[in-house]
């Protein structure tokens, strides 16, 4: 079951806002990837703002994106949660 994303409540790109050819990106992927939907650490993005080849600064080829939306992430979990929570559920802290 996917959660409800915690850093958006509408379906559209998190970087341009626009509502066209929308990929969901979770944040943590890899072998976080089902922690990403279990708890909503995951945003739309537009294909060209997700894939790996795009020119834009997607956060699969681009380290400061990637740790932007990472550390975006981790604050909005903290709000009701302790770092601890989230060090458990990640392995490692972004902040």
């Amino acid at each position: 079951v996917v959660a409800k994303s915690i850093l958006q409540s509408e379906k559209k790109c998190f970087i341009t806002g626009s509502t066209d050819n929308l990929h969901r990106h979770h944040i943590y992927g890899a072998s976080n990837r089902n922690i990403s939907e279990e708890n909503g650490f995951w945003v739309w993005l537009r294909h060209d703002y997700h894939i790996a080849d795009s020119p834009n600064k997607t956060p699969h080829n681009c380290r400061m994106t990637d740790l932007c939306l990472k550390e975006m992430c981790q604050r909005e979990y903290e709000k009701t949660h302790s770092r601890e929570e989230f060090i458990k559920l990640i392995g490692r802290s972004y902040l």
